[in-house]
């Protein structure tokens, strides 16, 4: 299931993305995507939480707009690349 929507971000609405893969078995498989506002460089950064990792393992990332965007064109290609493929 993919859910999006807005959170709040210390008094400011932020949006998020998730994608929750979890079944009965594997519980922990939910990748978070959440929008936030770096307060030194006033940047936006999007901050990916994987819940399937021991906490040990530090499964929280970080992004720039930048990066965000340089992930989700690499995404778009394997989507139309599919796309291709499924088409009769």
């Amino acid at each position: 299931m993919i859910e999006k929507g807005i959170y709040d971000c210390f008094g400011t609405d932020r949006d998020f993305i998730s994608i929750d893969l979890h079944t009965a078995k594997h519980k922990n498989r939910v990748i978070d995507f959440l929008e936030g506002k770096n307060i030194v460089t006033d940047e936006y950064e999007y901050e990916v939480k994987a819940q399937w990792t021991p906490g040990q393992y530090h499964p929280n990332m970080t992004m720039t707009e930048d990066e965000l965007i340089a992930f989700f064109e690499a995404l778009s290609f394997w989507v139309e690349k599919i796309k291709v493929r499924r088409t009769p």
